[in-house]
């Protein structure tokens, strides 16, 4: 017979709320599952690895070429050395976040298992939304490209709108003041649009989508297959709950930005809340998950906001 791995008290017909005690670590596994690649941070910035000072130093805007350009060498001369000009220097700081989750003696005795797999998803969404806020925050400092028409209205080209932002995203450079020179650009390429699936919907029942999907490809119209391709201009789609429904996000994914943090997610095994065989004088166990994480733009111009996409 097949090994059953039990994380929940879903996993097992036979698991009571009593098990999570006899087994302190089938909580915070559970949470560690639910977890996994869930922060939209992760999904867009690049690991810059761990910082345990929870201080991280960064240049933002750094230009792409050295400070000189390649030298013409005759024989026997010297070879020079350059280096990358570097951007503006700043800094920012983590920041420690945490909560926890209760198991009480009550629904011990009476074994109410719905109750205490209910706060763990509640605990894990909790997560997803502050870790999400938190980098919705930081991107909120990405530039914006107001769109000429609202997607939901008649002869709006979404099409147009999403090349023009990657062209502009294409076209960045440093200025000379910034280090950069007259005919130098950041080499930025988009390959990622982020947007709120309240707007599928909407691109989905877009004539100027939909008039793509014509002659001997109609068998994929996204009317008729009732999804929106994978990419749309080469760039992947990734939708999130906590991103505005009247803009969206056009990037390098990896370039923009960066995140470390100072704690991992962390979770601790059940543990009583006080001393005596009940758990202490509330009767209570818990679970804690904490995390510090640091995350900043070093090359916002990887980026560009679309706004105005729904009418208000």
């Amino acid at each position: 017979m097949a090994t059953r791995t039990v994380v929940s008290g879903s996993d097992g017909a036979a698991l009571a709320v009593a098990d999570f005690l006899a087994n302190p670590l089938l909580i915070p596994t559970k949470l560690k599952k639910l977890l996994e690649n869930q922060f939209i941070a992760e999904a867009l910035l690049r690991n810059a690895g761990a910082n345990t000072s929870g201080i991280f130093a960064y240049t933002e805007g750094d230009p792409s070429f050295l400070i000189d350009d390649i030298d013409e060498l005759a024989e026997f001369s010297e070879i020079a050395v350059s280096n990358a000009a570097r951007g503006i220097p700043k800094v920012v700081f983590s920041t420690k976040r945490g909560k926890g989750v209760r198991v009480t003696l009550d629904m011990i005795r009476k074994n109410q298992i719905d109750d205490v797999n209910k706060q763990v998803t509640a605990l894990k969404n909790s997560f997803i939304r502050t870790n999400d806020r938190a980098a919705k925050a930081v991107l909120g400092n990405i530039p914006t490209f107001p769109v000429s028409t609202a997607w939901d209205v008649t002869n709006s080209r979404p099409r147009r709108d999403i090349a023009d932002a990657i062209f502009e995203i294409s076209q960045a450079a440093p200025t000379v003041n910034e280090g950069g020179s007259d005919d130098e650009g950041y080499e930025f390429a988009a390959d990622t649009i982020v947007m709120n699936p309240a707007l599928m919907p909407i691109l989905m029942d877009n004539d100027d989508l939909l008039k793509v999907y014509r002659g001997n490809i109609a068998d994929q119209n996204i009317a008729y297959v009732g999804a929106l391709p994978e990419t749309i201009h080469n760039l992947q789609i990734i939708v999130s709950r906590a991103w505005p429904t009247d803009r969206a996000l056009i990037l390098e994914r990896g370039t923009v930005g960066f995140y470390g943090d100072a704690r991992p997610l962390t979770f601790t095994e059940l543990y009583p809340e006080g001393n005596g065989p009940n758990g202490g004088p509330r009767e209570t166990w818990r679970s804690d998950a904490t995390q510090e994480r640091g995350m900043a733009l070093d090359q916002p111009k990887a980026g560009l906001w679309l706004t105005g996409l729904v009418t208000p």
